[in-house]
């Protein structure tokens, strides 16, 4: 999924116990702003000499999220979490009902954990649990020059043999096998049903992170092509029938493997694009404003235009050492025609300027700003299903599907379908905003996992 910047928690961790009890649920509330908050809850269980401590951020649905280092000693609680660039530091109280701290990402804020409050839980009657009906094999695959694990993933294998072999390429942003979002888990949903009905299934984790930050939709890529490699000397999969599933940007990653692999038999995609990076991101921005209704018309299209002057002004650059200059050029020419007031309202400031032009001048953002998915597009030639959401708010369902025919061969096999009243998920949805994901409990829509069957049996 295109990535949406936010303030995420947390974490599982256990450290050595220490005289003082702080076993329970925690919780308090981050004042990030006068008008934003976010509540975080922290539980903690003795295991034994040690102690498990899971914080939550129940306002974003997330759970569970692992923290890189702890300590618990004095009365005094510390954790962080790298992938974030997020820490707490916290002192117990007298009376051991408070944890007060400072939460810090970027920024300081101060943070009082509380007990007694009542843990929210996450309804999710899609999601899988064993025993399951297939085996599953946990598989490694080393980079090519053997120095690390690079690519670490789940084989489902059906009791009888396989169909096909269909690989789960997730979105933007570091996911999980599983694509973990907001307490659902969309690709193990989608594995089990696709091995219940027959096919071998692979999902894997994106690059390890320190990887992962430095890489590209190119590198992502090249990484599906390793997977192919390893999985098709495996003689149970050689000669089967291969496609590739793309969330999001995995369509891209698929494309671009698609376009020059001929082993690659068929393509599905799920809010997959085919537009110019650029247009998507303008896209999500304008409407997901215009649906949570927290701006004016008038401050949506300034919001809008400043951004695509930033977004020009990057695809204009040769390289990342160049696009430092040539933004901060931009960035200046926009703040100049501001009024101050109106430099504050839409984030013109030096924290921002400095945030942003490190996040757009990243590899990835860098790569995918310069993105067409045209060129890759012309030279897939085998079947492709896009299944897009009528109330896709992330990537534009019509646009995109028109541009998908457009674009490929001709091939009688070929669907582009929109899906009603769903959303980039493709859960069955109201509104369509990322923040109602984690609301609904559907993962994903049944009659969409049918389509996917039905289309591959028909090949």
């Amino acid at each position: 999924m295109f990535r949406i910047i936010q303030i995420l928690l947390l974490s599982l961790f256990c450290c050595c116990a220490s005289a003082q009890n702080i076993s329970g649920y925690w919780e308090g509330v981050l004042h990030i702003t006068k008008r934003d908050s976010l509540t975080i809850g922290m539980l903690v269980e003795r295991r034994g000499d040690s102690m498990s401590v899971v914080i939550d951020s129940p306002d974003q649905y997330y759970n569970d999220i692992a923290t890189s280092e702890h300590t618990w000693s004095d009365s005094v609680l510390t954790w962080s979490v790298s992938s974030l660039g997020a820490s707490f530091n916290g002192r117990l109280s007298e009376d051991g009902q408070h944890i007060e701290g400072k939460f810090r990402q970027g920024k300081s804020f101060p943070l009082t954990l509380e007990r007694g409050h009542e843990r929210r839980t996450l309804n999710r009657p899609q999601t899988p649990h064993p025993p399951y009906p297939y085996t599953e094999e946990d598989i490694r695959i080393y980079d090519r020059e053997s120095r690390y694990s690079l690519i670490n993933g789940t084989l489902t294998m059906p009791a009888e043999t396989p169909k096909a072999l269909v690989i789960l390429i997730t979105g933007s942003g570091w996911q999980d096998r599983d694509e973990t979002l907001m307490g659902h888990k969309p690709f193990l949903v989608i594995a089990d049903h696709l091995t219940r009905q027959g096919y071998a299934v692979f999902r894997y984790d994106d690059f390890p992170k320190a990887v992962f930050n430095k890489s590209t939709t190119y590198d992502f890529a090249d990484g599906v092509t390793l997977i192919l490699d390893s999985l098709k000397r495996r003689s149970e999969l050689a000669a089967l029938r291969t496609g590739l599933l793309g969330h999001s940007e995995g369509s891209l990653v698929a494309a671009i493997v698609a376009a020059r692999d001929p082993r690659v038999q068929f393509i599905v995609t799920l809010g997959g694009v085919a537009q110019k990076c650029t247009d998507v991101l303008l896209y999500q921005l304008r409407v997901i404003s215009e649906a949570e209704s927290k701006l004016s018309q008038q401050e949506i299209d300034n919001s809008v235009a400043i951004s695509a002057r930033l977004y020009q002004a990057l695809d204009k650059a040769k390289n990342e050492k160049q696009a430092v200059r040539i933004l901060n050029d931009a960035w200046q020419q926009i703040s100049d025609r501001l009024t101050p007031e109106e430099q504050e309202r839409y984030g013109m400031n030096p924290e921002n300027k400095a945030a942003s032009i490190m996040q757009m001048c990243s590899p990835w953002f860098f790569a995918f700003i310069h993105f067409n998915p045209k060129g890759y597009l012309r030279k897939v030639k085998c079947p492709f299903l896009a299944l897009g959401g009528e109330k896709d708010l992330q990537v534009d369902a019509v646009a995109n599907n028109l541009l998908f025919e457009k674009y490929l061969p001709k091939n009688p096999k070929h669907r582009f379908l929109v899906i009603p009243q769903a959303n980039h998920m493709l859960q069955t949805c109201t509104i369509g905003t990322p923040d109602e994901y984690g609301k609904i409990e559907e993962t994903i829509k049944p009659e969409v996992l049918e389509i996917i069957t039905e289309w591959i049996k028909g090949l």
